[in-house]
């Protein structure tokens, strides 16, 4: 599809990536001088989402040509009928192509993102790993040292969402099953319901060591780890260390990466990793000037220095890229091995929310209830609500069949 109004000189680029922009005005500072097009970009905030400013934009009329987002996002937009294709950017350039419909690349990816925990190991004996251990340590360190052991968060928020699905995803509950044309909804099943119930006791157990968390988002997690009101959070990737380092190195040091917590006996086999990169709205006023930009992006020889503006946050969307020489001579990278270790050790497990349907096949039902983040209100239905357990598995079935249709 193409713009929906006149085209424009002018590139309206929507982005979360402020910590990113000396970079990204070098790319555009390129792009400018071998194109015939100027790049005006709109940031957000580190930590919240792109997409109150995109219905503000939308609403005012001055919809963006760009958008940086999430691949699960971009499916939605793609079914909506509001991207422009980017195949170029993709195809044939060994970058993942997560939003292929019809032969056509509606998505391109610039980077992965696993969620990943944080805990301090000045206070927690050493990393606790399963849910018993978890727990008991969590109750330790918030009776013995004055400092709430752990954060749970609920609520209608990107944090709240991710957390507990992969929680879920620990205690092995397949929440979805059936070919990217027939979803269904198997949380309750026979197979599953058992085990999606002992996930929701053990978040409310875990509930009793946190802060009330309810509408939190990755950047009030983060500042509960940094003003020393939890010990322990579960966030994405090294943001919460990039986040502290400017304000209180001195913790820094005392802050040791996890995975999620797992039961007893599991293994680490599905780990939510977003991968962020660019889309193009197709009624923009610049939606061909848009595509040669994100084609050019993609393509930039400053496109690992975009990457590595925001080290252990940001990594490589290829396996070859992660282990390239820059990401090994990166002078923060260097500094959290086990940050690294913890990447590589896992990186096979590593897959998004869009991708849950059979076989990894693409999820719409998942990406719709990703955007509505039916399961941080799952969580708040239990916590705050007074759901027991097995109210909440009964909850989240009936939301998820209803956004079937």
């Amino acid at each position: 599809m193409s713009g929906g109004g006149a085209q424009s000189n002018t590139i309206k680029y929507l982005s979360d990536r402020g910590d990113s922009k000396q970079v990204i005005d070098q790319i555009i500072s390129e792009f400018e001088s071998e194109h015939d097009y100027t790049v005006d970009v709109t940031y957000t905030s580190k930590g919240t989402s792109t997409d109150e400013q995109l219905q503000k934009m939308k609403a005012a009329g001055n919809p963006p040509d760009i958008v940086f987002d999430t691949s699960a996002d971009a499916y939605r937009y793609q079914r909506n009928g509001n991207l422009a294709p980017v195949s170029e950017a993709v195809q044939g350039t060994g970058l993942p192509d997560p939003v292929n419909v019809d032969g056509e690349s509606y998505f391109a990816a610039t980077m992965v993102e696993p969620l990943m925990g944080w805990y301090r190991n000045d206070l927690y004996q050493e990393n606790p790993t399963n849910w018993e251990t978890w727990r008991s340590e969590a109750q330790r360190v918030t009776e013995q040292e004055g400092i709430n052991g752990y954060v749970v968060q609920s609520g209608q928020t990107n944090n709240a969402d991710t957390q507990i699905t992969q929680y879920h995803w620990q205690n092995d509950v397949n929440i979805y099953g059936g070919p990217s044309g027939d979803i269904e909804v198997t949380i309750d099943n026979e197979q599953n319901r058992q085990a999606a119930v002992d996930t929701y006791r053990w978040i409310q157990q875990m509930n009793e060591y946190s802060p009330n968390g309810a509408g939190w988002e990755w950047g009030d997690a983060i500042a509960a780890l940094q003003q020393e009101n939890a010990a322990a959070i579960m966030s994405v990737g090294g943001l919460p260390i990039l986040t502290i380092q400017s304000n209180r190195p001195d913790l820094v040091e005392r802050l040791s990466p996890t995975a999620f917590p797992v039961p007893n006996g599991n293994q680490q086999d599905k780990w939510w990793a977003y991968m962020e990169g660019h889309v193009v709205w197709n009624d923009g006023n610049a939606t061909k000037g848009a595509r040669e930009f994100v084609n050019f992006f993609s393509k930039s020889d400053k496109f690992m220095d975009f990457v590595l503006s925001a080290p252990l946050f940001q990594f490589p969307p290829t396996r070859e890229g992660l282990d390239s020489d820059a990401v090994k001579n990166n002078e923060v990278i260097q500094q959290h091995p086990d940050v690294m270790e913890l990447v590589r050790n896992n990186w096979d497990a590593f897959t998004s929310i869009l991708a849950t349907g059979q076989n990894g096949q693409p999820n719409i039902l998942a990406a719709d209830a990703y955007g509505q983040q039916v399961f941080g209100q799952s969580a708040e239905q239990m916590l705050v609500g007074g759901k027991s357990p097995e109210q909440t598995v009964d909850w989240v079935a009936q939301k998820l069949r209803s956004l079937q249709g």
